[in-house]
């Protein structure tokens, strides 16, 4: 700071040989130059604040602002209608996939259990959160197929799912990706491609954050605590 006031001192008093105008830009060029590194300076000193306030996360990756999501019109296992008011009130973890998943599916639903677990031992209720199974398959998983499916892992998990009209809305604003196989009408020997991503939506029902694949239920469960509690 002391060597770049200097520089605009000295080139400030050469006005009588620069002339006037000249001298004036010289000395606001530098007085921005100021400005702007103190700027910069005090903008990551805010950053660095704001890091060191926000709880560490070790799995959980946090949007920057949560992202409200709109209603869509889904039905559960139970045949009962599944819309956004279901995901207020609690937190929500939501994995999309489907019931004839050779691998994906099963560990991830296998590690959502222990997390749910592990939540509900800690917390002495499981009020608080849920586990929702959305069903990207519709033509091959009913509700009742899902609710044996989801049962299978866990009594307390929600299985979920809609025609493709009605899948649609959630899994675009969400950011889910997947694909099925063309394959004839009728016909169960197809796959289906998806993400393995777990979405986590808070108590107002919006996107919160994100467990990338592969996952691990520690690292999970110890950030949702940090969440919850």
């Amino acid at each position: 700071m002391t060597s770049l006031m200097s520089a605009t001192f000295i080139r400030t008093n050469r006005k009588t040989t620069l002339g006037a105008p000249r001298a004036d830009i010289l000395f606001i060029l530098a007085a921005t130059t100021v400005a702007l590194v103190s700027a910069a300076a005090g903008f990551s000193l805010w950053q660095l604040q704001q890091a060191e306030s926000a709880p560490p996360m070790a799995a959980l990756k946090v949007l920057p602002e949560p992202r409200v999501l709109a209603d869509f019109s889904l039905v559960d296992q139970d045949g009962q209608p599944f819309s956004l008011d279901r995901l207020r009130g609690k937190w929500s973890l939501l994995f999309f996939g489907f019931t004839h998943c050779p691998d994906v599916c099963p560990s991830t639903l296998y590690d959502l259990d222990q997390v749910h677990r592990a939540l509900g031992d800690a917390a002495g209720d499981l009020a608080d959160h849920q586990v929702v199974f959305v069903s990207v398959d519709p033509e091959r998983d009913s509700p009742a197929r899902l609710a044996e499916y989801v049962a299978y892992f866990n009594a307390d998990f929600l299985g979920v799912t809609g025609d493709p009209g009605q899948l649609a809305p959630l899994a675009l604003q969400i950011g889910v990706a997947y694909r099925i196989e063309p394959h004839e009408p009728g016909s169960v020997n197809y796959s289906v491609d998806h993400s393995a991503t777990v979405f986590l939506t808070d108590t107002k029902g919006r996107l919160h954050g994100i467990f990338s694949s592969p996952h691990d239920p520690g690292p999970m469960i110890r950030d949702l605590l940090t969440i919850l509690h």
